[in-house]
């Protein structure tokens, strides 16, 4: 009896030896599994082509109207979507994977001239932004000021601009440098002023990134009207190394006026 007991004790402990052998790693107890990996498709709606920066880095060499970014890991990416043409339009998404395979839709809309990223579980931020902004609080929720007497009323003050920090435009600069051509360096940093609060200052280290002065021009047009400062807009316009394309700039900002 005693031997009967001691071979089926055998037999089993064979058998979860051998279990365990077969087990795949995540399948073990206390094994850490390998992290998931994601494929993103960027697909155009309508054929126009597009390219697509990934925390700041290109993904395709060329615009196209499909881009397949493979091995993206799990955790939130800021993804910037350059349009050329029919249009110069770029959109922004943060972008988290959630499915092994994640489609997101690009969409130029030519009636309202603009350009949307739809994902299954992101749709149109852009409007869900506008939409908070239309539906703000109005400016009478601030303390109103008493005007003096005979006086007109004091309107509000107006909000104060927050305006990027060295840090952020350190890492603005960064990634313009890491961007192999000028095409590119161009296209993202138009993205960048677009996007953030940058006076005159941090302008001109964005243009000193760039090597060709037809392009620091075409860049330095485009940015005076995101400039929080345009009085000192000279600061950014001294970056360029020839007067005659100081001038092209500084005749460009004068029919802005």
């Amino acid at each position: 009896m005693m031997k009967r007991v001691i071979a089926t004790l055998l037999l089993t402990l064979a058998a979860l030896a051998s279990l365990a052998q077969n087990a795949r790693p995540g399948d073990r107890p206390g094994a850490v599994p390998p992290p998931a990996r994601y494929t993103v498709n960027f697909e155009s709606r309508h054929g126009e082509s597009f390219s697509v920066f990934i925390d700041g880095e290109l993904q395709n060499r060329m615009p196209q109207t499909r881009v397949i970014v493979n091995n993206i890991n799990g955790s939130t990416h800021e993804v910037i979507v350059v349009l050329k043409r029919p249009a110069e339009k770029a959109a922004t998404l943060a972008l988290r994977p959630g499915e092994p395979n994640v489609t997101v839709a690009v969409n130029y809309d030519r009636r309202l001239e603009r350009l949307y990223l739809y994902t299954p579980e992101h749709n149109r931020p852009q409007d869900d932004v506008l939409a908070q902004w239309r539906n703000r609080k109005p400016a009478q929720d601030q303390p109103a000021v008493a005007p003096a007497p005979g006086q007109p009323p004091v309107p509000p003050a107006e909000p104060a601009v927050r305006v990027s920090t060295d840090d952020e435009v350190d890492s603005m600069v960064v990634r313009m440098k890491q961007q192999s051509f000028d095409s590119d360096r161009l296209a993202l940093g138009k993205v960048i002023v677009a996007s953030a609060n940058l006076t005159a200052a941090h302008i001109a280290r964005l243009a000193k990134t760039i090597d060709f002065s037809q392009t620091q021009v075409e860049f330095l047009k485009y940015a005076y009207a995101y400039c929080i400062d345009k009085p000192n807009y000279h600061q950014a316009v001294e970056v360029l190394t020839f007067s005659s394309d100081k001038k092209k700039v500084l005749d460009y900002i004068a029919t802005q006026r």
